[in-house]
């Protein structure tokens, strides 16, 4: 998990296959292909590579870098982009995730792959960049066009400080990725868009404390959160920016963190 939360500080850091030098750049780590949506201001970014010590490729998306408007500009209307239209996600995170993959990831995957010989893949993100990688694993999983034909398998997803997806039936559908959310304490984006709009967060979450020292394996489905977890602090006091830059005690969102 904390390399996870590594590379995922990385994609605030890193915006060049040539520049593998942050606080979080651990050794081991080759990275291939970075991924931008360039006509977009802060718009998304994605970390293509291979983990020698995991021995598997990795994708590691960027969340937004000023939290605040970005909340307030989530629209939290439902797109229904798949085959089964009663599957539905907000419509800004998969514009994200559909503008990145537009821009070459399915290919940047593939030349991984035939780089390294491996067809595992480890999928993370924080804030919108969970969001994104919920998107791309159950892309994955699915078998959508672009990544039917690579052959991977998912050896996990893990999302740090993730919004809500998608409404019931998405997370139904993805109940079966092999998914980790941690959420930090009163960390306020685990808790938007809002529960009364339909939106349903992905299974398995695991809650850190306020300190980042401890952690609590929450009952959670796809069905329902674990109201003994992060939504506890629902609805009033979820409401930490600090929280959400924080995890593991890793600092998060670029700028002075790099």
């Amino acid at each position: 998990t904390r390399r996870c939360a590594h590379l995922h500080l990385a994609s605030y850091c890193v915006d060049s296959t040539t520049s593998w030098s942050c606080p979080t750049c651990d050794s081991g780590v080759t990275l291939t292909a970075v991924i931008e949506d360039s006509g977009v201001l802060d718009g998304g970014r994605a970390l293509v590579g291979y983990d020698a010590n995991h021995e598997s490729l990795f994708v590691a998306f960027r969340g937004s870098s000023n939290i605040k408007n970005w909340i307030d500009n989530i629209n939290a209307f439902f797109t229904s982009p798949y085959p089964d239209a009663t599957v539905k996600v907000e419509g800004g995170f998969y514009s994200e995730y559909s503008d990145l993959a537009k821009e070459g990831l399915a290919t940047a995957l593939a030349e991984a792959k035939s780089t390294y010989g491996s067809s595992n893949v480890v999928i993370t993100g924080h804030s919108s960049g969970g969001a994104c990688a919920t998107l791309l694993a159950y892309d994955i999983y699915r078998g959508a066009d672009d990544y039917a034909s690579l052959g991977l398998s998912i050896r996990s997803v893990t999302t740090f400080g993730s919004p809500r997806v998608g409404n019931y039936e998405f997370a139904q559908a993805s109940a079966a990725l092999p998914s980790v959310r941690v959420t930090h304490w009163y960390d306020i984006v685990p808790h938007v868009p809002m529960e009364w709009l339909g939106y349903h967060h992905v299974e398995s979450e695991v809650w850190y404390n306020s300190a980042n020292t401890g952690y609590t394996l929450c009952s959670d489905s796809a069905s329902g959160e674990d109201d003994s977890c992060s939504n506890s602090c629902s609805p009033f006091s979820c409401t930490s920016v600090d929280d959400h830059l924080n995890y593991l005690g890793v600092a998060m969102g670029g700028g002075s963190n790099c």
